[in-house]
């Protein structure tokens, strides 16, 4: 699983990582930054989910507001239904 990571640093930064976690280990993907003001630190974690969604090919769980993102609904049209049966007597 990839995540987001934020480490406080000894400057007192908050750091942003991209880091991936597997049988208990962490081991980081791509440091993305470091923010010493919350609007930076906002910044950072948009440009890290970004980075994620466009290079692992993981999707959020919560992320996105749009549920249609994944499968845009108004480019669908409903064909019907096609039901096949096999029958061993």
């Amino acid at each position: 699983m990839v995540k987001v990571r934020i480490v406080k640093t000894a400057s007192g930064a908050s750091a942003v990582q991209v880091v991936h976690y597997y049988n208990n280990k962490r081991r980081i993907i791509k440091h993305v930054g470091s923010a010493h003001t919350d609007a930076d630190l906002k910044e950072l974690l948009i440009y890290a989910e970004e980075w994620i969604k466009d290079y692992t090919g993981q999707l959020s769980l919560f992320g996105d507001n749009n549920p249609n993102s994944v499968l845009y609904l108004n480019k669908c049209s409903f064909l019907g239904v096609y039901y096949s049966f096999f029958v061993v007597i």
